[in-house]
């Protein structure tokens, strides 16, 4: 860690951004900005340190005085002594975290007489959070609800209309969260409630960017020289004095990728696995990287479910990663939010962290229901499948939805539509289900019109229902959710548990001379091969959802083959097939 942020503060040391501030005769290398939060150690308290030069042997002393909400904290006074033409001064002070403001006023004496040299306001200690994204990571107006008030602090400035680089190296300044240093409603309102729970001034340090991919994210390697992609927010990390504090990075980004054309490859997944690493690397301070599950969107693009699946294995598979689910957000536009949609956005967030970071004592229904498991009701009922979520959950599930498009038609969406059999989530099993009910809380059950193998998935990879000009209207679900609300992230292609028989099938033809039917009981995954009694394969397919198949057989030469069905979960049958022409 510390090899890793010393070549980082030495890039920022080639690049000069580390010059002192001269003030009348005296020079700084160490004083408070104005607004500045310093971050607190385990101990509560934060160190601030004033050093300098003094130029002008006029000055016989240097004192410091400490103000605490315009009341005297503080004070030191230091001799100096000269060494030629200068004289050094040091002093170094300890605030402790809480919702109070100091000031920093610096004297120079001659004698017995001093004038004020330098004077720094409304400084702070406490809690350090990172935020990155797109545009729903800071956008939004900043109606009167918006909190802009003196204990969230911001750093650094946005950046021309959607917050790209190169980011300008002297836009270093400790502000407010207003005007050009604005985080945005949804970020304002995390800050906002973490310091009323934690009686602590808050900083959101955010660097999202309107529109970004993974692939301007991904572009961290520290490299200083114009700051771009995720090396804008290792900079400002470094130049604000926090990348050792910051507790954890919120990261909402995903909707590029999941309304581009159809025809990109899908790499996110891979992308994202790598992006972590490197969070991990150059913020070895994060405790947690709190990411946003997409929203259902209205773009043709079959690998959107993918996002939401790969993160939530992401969640599934490494600690560090706590997903939530946006899906379900009240305010949705069909890719943006009202204001009231990211304060409530915000609210559920802020309670994840409070239970992650700060241990305070909520229950786990402040997240987002998460599958572990699918497995029948019993080995006898293969028409009943039961999809556990985490300990901890009180499912709730949701009457049919009606919402109206622009037109003012009416559309009806149920729970049923929103499972599927395939990938990518775009083939429904909405025709194939009686019923959808609760089970022991942390449980759905789900039965079938006949029985069920292979996998499942929940929600869509795109809003379906959206017609541009004839049926415009944001995806309505509904949506399982806990008792709290909490929305269960999607998931896609998730195993059902059975036990170690393949279904059984039925061919005929048999014996066969040009095609061959085959008939499952049940819509069925998997594979089908074909080979002769020496190990030669006539024919190999991979299928999802079948309960025939018609197969060629034409071309085979006159023998005795094995018809083999082998399940995506590796089980298998098989059957003697005889070719007589």
């Amino acid at each position: 860690m510390q090899k890793i942020i010393s070549l980082l503060f030495f890039s920022l040391f080639l690049l000069g951004k580390t010059s002192a501030q001269t003030f009348d005769t005296f020079v700084f290398n160490k004083l408070p900005q104005n607004f500045q939060l310093y971050p607190r150690e385990s101990t509560n308290l934060a160190d601030i340190s004033v050093e300098g030069v003094a130029k002008s042997a006029e000055f016989t002393a240097v004192s410091i005085r400490v103000l605490r909400n315009n009341a005297i904290n503080k004070y030191q006074k230091t001799a100096l002594t000269f060494s030629g033409s200068s004289a050094k001064f040091s002093s170094k002070f300890q605030i402790p975290a809480e919702l109070a403001e100091y000031d920093f006023e610096v004297y120079g004496f001659k004698g017995k007489d001093s004038s004020l040299v330098v004077k720094r306001k409304n400084v702070v200690a406490g809690d350090v959070f990172y935020v990155t994204g797109q545009s729903n990571a800071w956008i939004g107006p900043i109606d009167d609800l918006v909190y802009q008030g003196e204990w969230v602090r911001s750093f650094g400035l946005v950046q021309g209309g959607d917050n790209y680089g190169p980011y300008n190296l002297s836009d270093t300044l400790w502000s407010l969260p207003v005007g050009r240093a604005r985080i945005g409603p949804w970020a304002a309102e995390i800050g906002r409630l973490l310091c009323e729970s934690e009686k602590v001034p808050i900083s959101i340090i955010n660097s999202a960017a309107g529109g970004s991919d993974i692939d301007w994210h991904s572009i961290l390697d520290g490299n200083f020289s114009a700051p771009d992609g995720g090396n804008i927010m290792l900079y400002k990390a470094i130049k604000s004095g926090t990348i050792k504090y910051a507790k954890g990075l919120i990261f909402r980004q995903g909707e590029s990728e999941a309304a581009a054309a159809s025809g990109p490859k899908y790499e996110w997944g891979v992308k994202f696995e790598n992006l972590k690493q490197k969070y991990k690397k150059y913020f070895p301070s994060f405790q947690y990287l709190f990411a946003a599950q997409n929203n259902i969107l209205e773009y043709n693009y079959p690998q959107a479910a993918l996002l939401r699946e790969d993160l939530r294995k992401q969640q599934q598979n490494d600690p560090f990663v706590r997903a939530f689910a946006t899906a379900g957000l009240p305010g949705f536009d069909r890719l943006h939010y009202s204001n009231f949609g990211y304060r409530y956005s915000a609210n559920e967030i802020f309670r994840i962290i409070s239970k992650d970071v700060y241990k305070r004592n909520f229950t786990n229904e402040v997240y987002s229901p998460s599958i572990q498991r699918v497995y029948f009701l019993s080995p006898k009922e293969q028409n009943k499948l039961v999809l556990e979520f985490d300990e901890g959950q009180s499912l709730v599930l949701p009457s049919d939805t009606t919402v109206k498009d622009t037109n003012g038609n009416s559309h009806i969406s149920a729970i049923k539509d929103q499972f599927f059999w395939d990938k990518t989530n775009s083939i429904s099993l909405a025709n194939y289900i009686l019923k959808i009910e609760v089970l022991n809380k942390n449980k759905v059950l789900i039965t079938f019109k006949g029985d069920f193998e292979g996998f499942i998935g929940y929600m869509p990879d795109y809003h379906r229902g959206f017609v541009t000009a004839k049926s415009e209207y944001p995806f309505p679900g509904p949506f399982i959710k806990n008792s709290l609300g909490m929305r269960a992230l999607g998931f896609s292609y998730f195993p059902v548990e059975s036990e170690s028989v393949a279904p059984v099938f039925n061919f005929y033809p048999n014996p066969s001379r040009d095609k061959i039917k085959i008939d499952w009981q049940t819509y069925t995954s998997g594979k089908l091969t074909i080979y002769d009694m020496s190990g030669h394969i006539y024919f190999e397919e991979d299928f999802t959802g079948l309960r025939t198949k018609l197969i060629d057989v034409s071309q085979f030469p006159n023998a005795n083959y094995f018809v083999t069905f082998t399940t995506i979960l590796g089980n298998y049958s098989s059957k003697r097939l005889v070719i007589i022409k």
